[in-house]
């Protein structure tokens, strides 16, 4: 629900903003250098306070497998008022990659840092753009990890954080409106058909399921013992490349660094499916402890 009213206010914003100059600095956090680009008016005090916000989001986004998800990466931060402290947020593909944030500059820095909004749309840069057609697999990754860093900073209870993934799972369910179509092509006329809660909470879902599995089925030919430790391998190896990945490629690509068919098995599973699969067990596996405390 809370997806489509940032959605409703952005069409709200996009008609009542209007352009203006843009003033540019810079913010390194650890190895990771932030461009920051400010639209509409700032106070020296509300840059300030933004950047304190995003300096203590990407430490958080450290808390996934201790890196960040590029060594550059681009801020636009539009100022915009009403709607709460960040309204709105969209990636930014174009190299280098980043993320637009609409932002309420009056609001205090505990609003901006308990919002969920930074922590989904800078996880979706642990992984190239997939394609509209498996926008699951990005949607899901984010929606997981938002929910699984603020637990790990201690911005939500374990408790809390495993109800909202319960919530979000059912919202998905709820979302049964186009059951005649597979998740990848409901995927492809998301937008069309409003149908944002299954397409992102199915992709959560798989990538929640994937990361109990990986976490119980260690083997000594297997390294990776978590979805963190195959993100930050991928990272090594993979995502400063320009190659176009399919979420089937990502999927294979995640087994061969996992050494094994976790990924490629449940894709196969969640692309077809015509509703979320089932989730009432996952959240209460023992592994989902490790999980959220990390």
């Amino acid at each position: 629900m809370k997806v489509a009213l940032k959605i409703i206010a952005l069409s709200i914003m996009l008609s009542t903003v209007t352009p203006c100059s843009a003033e540019t600095d810079r913010l390194v956090v650890a190895d990771c250098t932030l461009t920051l680009t400010w639209r509409n008016d700032f106070t020296p005090a509300q840059q300030a306070t933004v950047r304190q916000w995003l300096a203590t989001v990407m430490n958080t986004m450290q808390l996934l497998n201790g890196t960040l998800p590029r060594k550059e990466i681009r801020i636009e931060l539009q100022a915009t008022r009403g709607y709460g402290a960040v309204p709105f947020a969209r990636v930014l593909r174009q190299k280098p990659e980043g993320v637009l944030f609409y932002v309420d500059p009056d609001s205090p820095l505990a609003s901006f840092v308990s919002d969920w909004t930074a922590y989904h749309e800078l996880s979706h840069l642990f992984i190239p753009y997939p394609g509209q057609a498996d926008i699951w697999f990005s949607e899901g990754l984010a929606s997981y990890y938002q929910n699984v860093l603020q637990a790990r900073a201690g911005l939500l209870t374990t408790d809390a954080a495993r109800e909202k993934l319960r919530a979000g799972f059912e919202r998905g369910r709820d979302d049964s409106g186009n059951a005649d179509l597979t998740l990848r092509e409901l995927s492809k006329v998301m937008r069309e058909k409003h149908a944002f809660m299954r397409v992102y909470w199915s992709g959560a879902l798989y990538f929640l399921q994937a990361d109990l599995q990986l976490r119980t089925q260690l083997t000594a030919d297997n390294p990776m013992d978590s979805l963190d430790d195959v993100l930050r391998e991928f990272g090594n190896c993979c995502l400063d490349s320009s190659r176009r990945w399919s979420g089937l490629e990502l999927a294979g690509e995640f087994d061969r660094i996992s050494v094994t068919d976790i990924f490629t098995t449940l894709y196969a599973e969640y692309t077809l499916s015509t509703a979320i699969p089932p989730y009432q067990g996952l959240l209460n596996e023992p592994e989902m402890d490790a999980v959220l405390g990390n």
